[in-house]
């Protein structure tokens, strides 16, 4: 493998790194820690390493104040049961809610280096006409459409997003140990949109009463660009870490909304062949 000039793709930087090449070529962004990784591990094969996303997701529901209590994240694996951050329905965690297998660590011969810790809290402005129950319990059955649109359903995104961002405290611990630690809004994703808004309001000319409204407002947390870690965590095969999530202003929110936790950066598995 030539480690020379990579194609011209591979030097571009965008939301916090470099864009990986769908050629066969390592990122740039990567040369470096691979490097140090095979160097502590010689018997390590570059065909073990892939781009990590580890991700868990705290379920909101509407009308029902946040507790103070802490709620931990990355420790109900994919097929067991948890209950949402402010509510006591239990309901089955699924891939749309996490990719973990083990709770609160990798599984045997896994191992990862996180650069970039990402919270997506995606708002939009406008409620569902009827959400889900049972696995699914809070998300969107019915989302609605615009000529339905009543008044009631018609929600202030961004306070909401701010007192989200604003008010609920993140920490993340390996080992028992907390490191990196703050408010949502400290943890900006690249996944979503940034933010966006647009409404129209029709009237009948013959009855200036009957009106349509239609609205569009989604807020998201950050710009696209992450906050990369100075100092990247290695988490060991079968060494614990979590993340918990807590109200430190206990608002109580006006929609369903997730918070979605996202730990991206290198990671590495045994392989065959």
């Amino acid at each position: 493998m030539s480690y020379g000039q990579q194609p011209y793709a591979n030097r571009l930087n965008f939301a916090g790194g470099a864009l990986m090449s769908t050629l066969d070529h390592v990122s740039p962004d990567s040369y470096d820690m691979i490097s140090k990784i095979i160097k502590a591990n010689p018997g390590a094969r570059l065909a073990s390493f892939y781009g990590l996303r580890l991700y868990d997701t705290a379920r909101v529901q509407a009308g029902t104040a946040l507790g103070s209590s802490e709620f931990e994240l990355f420790a109900t694996p994919v097929g067991q049961s948890t209950t949402e951050m402010n509510g006591t329905t239990q309901y089955t965690k699924s891939k749309i809610d996490t990719n973990m297998s083990v709770s609160r660590q990798l599984p045997a011969s896994q191992e990862a280096w996180i650069t970039s810790i990402q919270v997506r809290v995606l708002i939009s402005g406008s409620l569902d006409d009827t959400v889900q129950t049972g696995a699914n319990l809070g998300l969107a059955n019915n989302p609605g459409i615009g000529t339905g649109v009543l008044a009631a359903d018609d929600i202030l995104a961004t306070n909401l997003a701010q007192a989200a961002l604003e008010g609920i405290y993140l920490r993340f611990s390996y080992n028992q140990t907390t490191f990196e630690e703050g408010p949502l809004c400290l943890f900006p994703s690249r996944y979503g949109v940034s933010g966006y808004a647009g409404g129209v309001q029709m009237a009948n000319n013959k009855d200036a009463t009957a009106t349509i409204v239609q609205n569009e407002t989604a807020v998201n947390n950050g710009f696209g660009y992450v906050y990369r870690l100075p100092v990247y965590r290695h988490l060991e095969s079968l060494y614990q870490f979590n993340t918990t999530v807590q109200a430190l202003n206990t608002f109580t929110p006006t929609r369903n909304f997730r918070i979605q936790v996202i730990l991206e950066g290198l990671g590495a598995k045994g392989v065959t062949g």
